[in-house]
């Protein structure tokens, strides 16, 4: 017999995530005003070549230079701001049923993030102050945040399944659509501080409000009762994360992802000033 469950969230994790899509999203703009300083480095070396001025003994940043941040913004706004939020969001759900997660899926919806906030991110770094690039690139992030919310909601095995509220979903890819570009606009109508934290912030809650508009949009259905023995983990999934501790490893997980994340930014930004 079918059973609905009722979902709790834990709020430990919930502000977890929330902090993994702000410093996402904070870090991968940061980026994004890198590469502008290093669009704005090669006009200016090629305008001092045009008109014979001397040119400046500095690092005029090259193409891998420009393509290694701009894969940095998009691991760390996929990796970190959207599937890193998802799964810690994910854990703060209550189900007392156990949940393992196929690994091919997983990985995809890893791709597709990083995939396209690469993307999204090149798109409106080539020019911050088109409004059609603005809402390309909103529109890209978007279908990135959402294909891997869902992505990751097809990858969760356990012993039932989802029934799907079709406005909800429909809502929660218009909520990542509007709240992305709106985050995009606002990080570069204004230059201060503030503004940028703002704009993390936006971008980071348009996440968050997509992953969890989702999550309300999936009604869980178990075939079995909750009071069952735990489901054994499948050959091809990571139901092995499920008997570590989790808040210690999402911590550990979280820093090594930031520090590699800074760590790259800060070597090109220091190559690029030397």
């Amino acid at each position: 017999m079918n059973e609905a469950i009722v979902t709790t969230y834990q709020p430990l994790y919930v502000a977890l995530s929330l902090l993994c899509a702000f410093m996402g999203a904070y870090t991968a703009l940061a980026c994004v005003y890198q590469l502008l300083a290093y669009r704005k480095a090669h006009i200016n070396h090629s305008l001092d070549k045009l008109t014979g001025k001397r040119v400046a003994p500095t690092v005029v940043p090259s193409a891998r230079m420009y393509l290694t941040t701009l894969v940095v913004a998009g691991i760390a706004f996929g990796g970190l701001g959207v599937w890193a939020m998802h799964f810690v969001g994910t854990l703060a759900l209550q189900l007392p049923v156990n949940v393992d997660y196929g690994l091919g899926t997983t990985l995809l919806s890893l791709t597709a993030a990083v995939a396209a906030a690469t993307w999204g991110l090149g798109i409106v770094a080539a020019n911050p102050y088109s409004k059609t690039r603005l809402v390309c690139a909103g529109a890209i992030l978007g279908l990135g945040v959402s294909a891997m919310h869902y992505l990751g909601m097809y990858s969760m095995e356990f012993d039932g399944f989802f029934l799907w509220n079709w406005p909800m979903v429909a809502l929660s890819c218009l909520i990542a659509f509007v709240a992305a570009t709106a985050g995009l606009w606002l990080a570069f109508a204004a230059s201060s501080n503030y503004a940028r934290w703002m704009a993390a912030g936006l971008m980071g809650g348009a996440v968050c409000a997509m992953h969890y508009t989702g999550m309300a949009a999936a009604n869980v259905v178990c075939f079995t009762p909750t009071q069952q023995a735990p489901l054994l983990p499948q050959q091809n999934s990571v139901g092995v994360l499920s008997q570590l501790p989790a808040l210690p490893v999402l911590l550990v997980m979280l820093i090594v992802v930031i520090t590699f994340i800074v760590a790259l930014n800060r070597m090109y930004s220091r190559q690029f000033e030397t």
